[in-house]
């Protein structure tokens, strides 16, 4: 014969501990492992913004790089000056230094172009994940073979592309 429960019965203090004490492990647990989850999402995204800067900085120094080896001419070097301009470009603009190296050359010869320049500011104007247009203020002191200096200021629109991992000047603008 089966025994009959008293539904007046009441638990024991023991009984209630032990309730107790299992749901405060299952709510530490649930809380620990919330925790865990937030630090890790965090940790993941602080390392997601770091790359996203680290890129966004290269595409910044490539940029600055080009227009320093576009502004930053000398006569008696001009040779090195545009083959680190050339090594420094891609595409349809580096084919346009070759197109026109001559003419180019020989402006800054026949004038005796010494260009002293800096580059004051750069700042990333858009980006995608291998290319970005930079927005660049240089400056520079321009002597010729009249002896005269003047003080010059250039805003530069340049495009650049990631091409095996080095970023190049892809493009040139003049900004008015």
């Amino acid at each position: 014969m089966a025994a009959v429960v008293d539904d007046t019965e009441s638990l024991t203090t023991e009984d209630v501990s032990r309730h107790v004490t299992t749901r405060g492990r299952v709510l530490v647990a649930v809380v620990i492992a919330g925790l865990a989850a937030v630090v890790v999402t965090g940790a993941m995204s602080m390392r997601g913004d770091n790359a996203r800067d680290a890129h966004r900085q290269e595409l910044v120094d490539g940029a600055s790089a080009g227009a320093l080896a576009l502004v930053d001419i000398h006569v008696d070097a001009v040779d090195e000056d545009v083959a680190q301009l050339r090594a420094l470009s891609t595409g349809e603009f580096a084919e346009e230094l070759v197109g026109d190296q001559s003419g180019f050359v020989n402006a800054i010869r026949s004038a005796s172009v010494n260009s002293d320049a800096r580059i004051d500011a750069a700042a990333l104007s858009s980006e995608t994940a291998t290319s970005g247009v930079v927005l660049i203020a240089a400056s520079a002191e321009v002597a010729n073979s009249a002896g005269e200096t003047t003080s010059r200021t250039y805003r530069l629109r340049i495009g650049v592309e990631d091409v095996d991992g080095k970023i190049l000047m892809s493009s040139v603008e003049f900004v008015p």
